[in-house]
């Protein structure tokens, strides 16, 4: 018996973890409020670390505005309030072990910077693995996430095309996530502290966003010959994301 889009739907948020992975892996609008939000831990850890030489308060001062963003976007009504305490565990873990590590109060052979930035490529294969078992479990994770942004009809959701639209989507998610953590950890071992900040976010910003337009592009022409299926733009434009 096929099972209708609601139970559909239904079944894979009920047995979809909650993570922040979610939240960060497919963005909740292209406010420039949100972009601020995203930026600004860049700028101050760039500048107290790579400026000023001063991890800690490098540290501080990122993971303080990181904690503060997604408040900020919990307030503003986006889907970030299940993954809120994870969130802020993770941020204040990360920065608890950097410190500790770069006042040697923990005794290993690593420095702080390698601890920060260490959690952020672990979190990226974490997160890739993770998706990829998303995809072969059948329930592929943007199948659950994309009717959490955009409103799509119940028809389209419950069409066989769907899942596979999803599950090509996250396959980008995958993609991106692994080859990221590989890069990030090649340039970190091969760079300076500075240059790495300044280039890592220059080339993560320009793979996420060919990423993110390459999975878009391929759940628009995969579902656009279902029926009831009004397009990419009119989704986005109905959910004010974008505006004509």
């Amino acid at each position: 018996m096929t099972e209708t889009a609601d139970e559909q739907q239904a079944e894979q948020e009920s047995s979809t973890p909650s993570t922040d992975a979610a939240e960060t892996m497919a963005p909740a609008s292209f406010s420039g409020g949100r972009n601020f939000d995203q930026l600004m831990p860049v700028i101050l850890f760039f500048g107290f670390r790579a400026v000023l030489g001063n991890l800690i308060l490098a540290v501080v001062a990122s993971t303080l505005w990181s904690i503060k963003a997604a408040v900020s976007r919990k307030r503003r009504g986006l889907n970030v309030g299940k993954f809120l305490p994870g969130i802020s565990i993770y941020l204040l873990l990360r920065a608890g072990l950097t410190v500790a590590v770069d006042e040697r109060w923990i005794d290993v052979d690593i420095s702080g910077d390698a601890v920060y930035f260490g959690f952020g490529i672990v979190g990226k294969i974490i997160i890739g693995i993770w998706c990829m078992m998303t995809i072969f479990a059948g329930r592929p994770l943007l199948g659950w996430l994309v009717p959490k942004l955009v409103k799509l009809p119940a028809t389209v959701i419950a069409d066989p095309r769907y899942k596979k639209a999803m599950s090509g989507a996250t396959w980008f998610v995958v993609g991106f996530e692994l080859l990221s953590s590989v890069w990030d950890t090649w340039l970190y071992n091969n760079s300076g502290i500075g240059f790495f900040i300044a280039t890592r976010t220059g080339v993560n910003f320009l793979a996420s966003f060919a990423f993110i337009t390459g999975a878009i592009i391929y759940m628009d022409r995969t579902l656009e010959r279902v029926p009831d299926y009004p397009g990419i733009t009119k989704l986005m434009e109905d959910s004010g994301r974008v505006r004509s």
